[in-house]
């Protein structure tokens, strides 16, 4: 007994002096690279880390959707996981995934919330400390948004208490389990966090790697509309364009480089915030257009010509990319905030200040004096009209997704098929694929339920 109380005792006085060094370990600075953040500069560093915090919305929703098409060859060229993606049955992939890219962003935002509540606010930091908390409150809401849109329903009052949604981390604790919480707990988390974002954060941003209100204001309306609120989605994106409003001038060289492989600066005066979908095998000069998307281009339209190259033989590919790379842009811009708030005017009844709003939007899209506006009463023909421009002007923005699955509930009946190798695909309107699939080791960790086929 004297023996095994000994051993009590040493395995305690071991227990001891093991954490008492860990915790030194943890208070002391090894080196310049294992710096604990302290200091609002330090948090504002984290946010500012673009590679992570700026381009890493999920690009498998617009892999699925139906702007393009991959050749039997480029097909065939993928690994296995992008196949299974491609036709809309990847349940069985693993990291490193969009899943995680997206959840590193929240890490990040609730790293940076955490350690805040350390610091307090102060008389003299309250500027700064508002930014930092308004921007990681921004970063969560819009990864949780985009994941909504890529891992759930579309959002269904009726059904947004029990369809599945994602999972909502509010700490940087990753010892907390992880579960999955409804669609409807999820919209209300976006909706705090984007809100009280617009309050803390300044009009505009000293860069568009960074939030600002406008953001905020565009972010909601992006919110409002996946909810098909259309009266909301008008106040937000009016709120937006009273902050920033310029369009570019697709008929300006000094806007835009015709004979360019990608004939849009970085960080054009259309863009307010800068994001990027992440790395994936949907690059731009990979994208393979659908023709009939091509051919409702008219030809005085400088679109047809700045955002494809036809390679002869039906082959197009996408350069009209807000980012002159192959990653594809998928921040906010006036161009999109433009044609939200065209939609809900449309939708509210007020056709002619819809229709004029489009107009002016196309005026900078065709060729000088070729355009001649629009001048329509008819509601359905309007929504028609603006639909059908948003698709041409909003390519390969992550957007499109989202379109299709909030527009099925409204019975426009929108299935996409795939055709390989004499065989057809398809992805019937409101079925449960459109909630794509979790990585397979994240449901075998967690036990957390997989989105059904």
């Amino acid at each position: 007994m004297k023996k095994i109380k000994y051993y009590v005792f040493l395995l305690g006085l071991m227990t001891i002096m093991i954490t008492s060094s860990c915790n030194k370990f943890l208070e002391e600075k090894a080196n310049a690279s294992m710096v604990v953040p302290r200091t609002l500069e330090d948090l504002q560093r984290i946010l500012d880390n673009a590679q992570s915090m700026n381009a890493s919305l999920s690009s498998m929703s617009e892999a699925a959707s139906d702007n393009y098409a991959l050749t039997e060859t480029q097909f065939n060229s993928l690994q296995e996981q992008y196949r299974r993606n491609y036709i809309w049955d990847n349940y069985e992939y693993y990291y490193d995934n969009d899943w995680a890219k997206g959840y590193t962003v929240v890490y990040n935002s609730n790293l940076v919330l955490d350690l805040l509540k350390k610091i307090g606010r102060t008389a003299e930091n309250a500027q700064q400390y508002d930014q930092v908390l308004g921007s990681a409150l921004f970063f969560r809401a819009s990864q949780y948004l985009n994941l909504l849109w890529t891992y759930a329903k579309a959002f269904n009052e009726s059904t947004a208490d029990s369809d599945l949604g994602i999972v909502l981390r509010e700490s940087a604790d990753f010892n907390k389990k992880s579960v999955r919480s409804s669609v409807k707990q999820c919209y209300e988390r976006v909706e705090a966090d984007l809100l009280q974002a617009a309050e803390l954060l300044p009009s505009i941003a000293i860069h568009v790697n960074r939030p600002g209100k406008s953001s905020a204001y565009g972010m909601l309306a992006r919110y409002f509309l996946s909810k098909r609120n259309y009266v909301m989605v008008g106040k937000y994106s009016k709120l937006f364009l009273e902050h920033r409003s310029e369009l570019i001038d697709f008929n300006d060289s000094d806007q835009v480089n015709q004979s360019a492989t990608y004939p849009f600066p970085k960080f054009n005066k259309e863009i307010d915030f800068y994001q990027e979908l992440s790395v994936s095998y949907l690059a731009s000069a990979r994208a393979f257009v659908d023709p009939a998307v091509y051919k409702t281009y008219d030809g005085n339209d400088l679109r047809k010509v700045l955002y494809f190259k036809d390679n002869g033989a039906g082959v197009i590919n996408f350069k009209g990319n807000y980012n002159p790379a192959e990653i594809l842009f998928a921040g906010i811009a006036t161009d999109e905030v433009l044609l939200m708030q065209a939609e809900s005017l449309v939708r509210s009844g007020r056709v002619n200040d819809g229709i004029a709003l489009l107009n002016r939007l196309l005026l900078t899209r065709y060729k000088t004096g070729s355009f001649k506006s629009y001048e329509l009463s008819d509601p359905k023909s309007a929504l028609e009209l603006v639909l059908n421009e948003r698709r041409k002007e909003l390519l390969f923005r992550g957007l499109r997704w989202m379109d299709i699955k909030r527009l099925n509930l409204e019975q426009s009946n929108i299935s996409i098929v795939r055709s390989l190798a004499g065989q057809e695909y398809t992805l019937k309107p409101n079925e449960n694929r459109f909630a794509l699939p979790l990585p397979y080791d994240i449901i075998l960790e967690t036990g957390m339920p997989q989105n059904p086929k």
